[in-house]
């Protein structure tokens, strides 16, 4: 499959919308330090290493102490966090990984991003199909096709969301300026979103949210699936 699909309450069942409330999430994490950057996937002089619950409390308080200077200017972001890795607690809370089949993607790596409202990733493909799922909040994810990927132009401004936001609007934002055939959707709690590999996707969290991304990959990329 190579079309990106929405999965509608598929993790409504899973253990994780229960269970991650703020004070769980800090009990367990705590003062670990995390590497926290502004998605901007340039230097690794970007990534700052602070305490999560330092990160966590001023991510869910809107970063008060930051005044964006440009439209383009990103809050802090905690992206692909490791935290099943770091924290087996968390292991089966998630079940994502159950949707890809083994014969097929040899290998899963999970990561865990949580942003306050307005954080956003970039268009940017991953080297895997992933599936999104939202445990906490709503994102807003942009999809533009391989056949477009020559059309796409990587602008740092963000997509506003709403009068009040920054940035510009979907219709009008210069990195789709020539892009024919692109696909928006909103994931909200409990919602899940396979992006296929080669896909270009841009990610923005509309409230203060909590997801966890699922990659599946062929560790065996001259084997063919049919």
């Amino acid at each position: 499959m190579n079309k990106p699909v929405v999965f509608t309450n598929v993790a409504n069942s899973w253990s994780a919308l229960s269970k991650w409330t703020d004070d769980y999430i800090l009990r367990v994490i705590g003062d670990h330090k995390v590497d926290v950057n502004m998605c901007t996937f340039g230097k690794m002089s970007d990534i700052t290493k602070m305490s999560f619950a330092e990160y966590y409390r001023n991510s869910l308080a809107q970063w008060p102490d930051i005044k964006p200077e440009t439209l383009n200017q990103n809050l802090p972001y905690l992206r692909n966090f490791d935290c099943f890795g770091e924290f087996p607690a968390f292991g089966d809370d998630v079940r994502s990984q159950e949707l890809f089949k083994p014969d097929i993607h040899n290998m899963i790596v999970r990561g865990a991003f949580i942003g306050a409202k307005n954080t956003a990733t970039h268009f940017h493909k991953d080297t895997g199909d992933n599936v999104v799922a939202v445990i906490r909040g709503k994102k807003l994810v942009v999809l533009v096709p391989p056949a477009e990927e020559s059309n796409l132009t990587r602008d740092p401004l963000n997509i506003s969301v709403g009068e009040n936001d920054s940035g510009a609007p979907l219709e009008s934002h210069p990195s789709l300026a020539r892009v024919n055939n692109a696909f928006v959707t909103t994931l909200d709690v409990g919602d899940a979103l396979f992006i296929p590999i080669g896909w270009n996707h841009y990610v923005k969290n509309l409230d203060f949210t909590v997801s966890v991304s699922c990659w599946g990959k062929d560790i065996n990329p001259d084997k063919q699936h049919y």
